[in-house]
C-alpha cells in the first residue's frame, strides 16, 4: 500500500518538475523568438554564406570560366 502511494507521490513531483521545466524553456523560446532576433539570425546566415562564397572564390586554382571569350589563339 505504501509503495503504491510513494510512487504516486514520485510520479507527481516528476510531472510537476518536467511541467516547470518545460514552462521555463517555452517562456526563453517565446523570448527570443522576436521579429528582430529572426531578422538579425537570418542577416547573419546570409552575410556568412556570402563570407563563404567569397573566400570560395578567391581560393587558388579555380578554374576560370572562358566560356564566350576570345582568347586570340585561332
Amino acid at each position: 500500500m505504501f509503495t503504491r502511494l510513494k510512487w504516486f507521490l514520485f510520479g507527481s513531483a516528476a510531472t510537476i518538475g518536467v511541467g516547470a521545466y518545460l514552462g521555463a524553456k517555452v517562456k526563453r523560446a517565446r523570448e527570443r523568438l522576436t521579429a528582430e532576433a529572426i531578422a538579425r539570425a537570418g542577416v547573419t546566415t546570409v552575410a556568412g554564406m556570402m563570407n563563404a562564397t567569397g573566400r570560395r572564390m578567391q581560393r587558388p586554382g579555380m578554374p576560370v570560366e572562358t566560356e564566350g571569350v576570345d582568347s586570340g589563339s585561332d
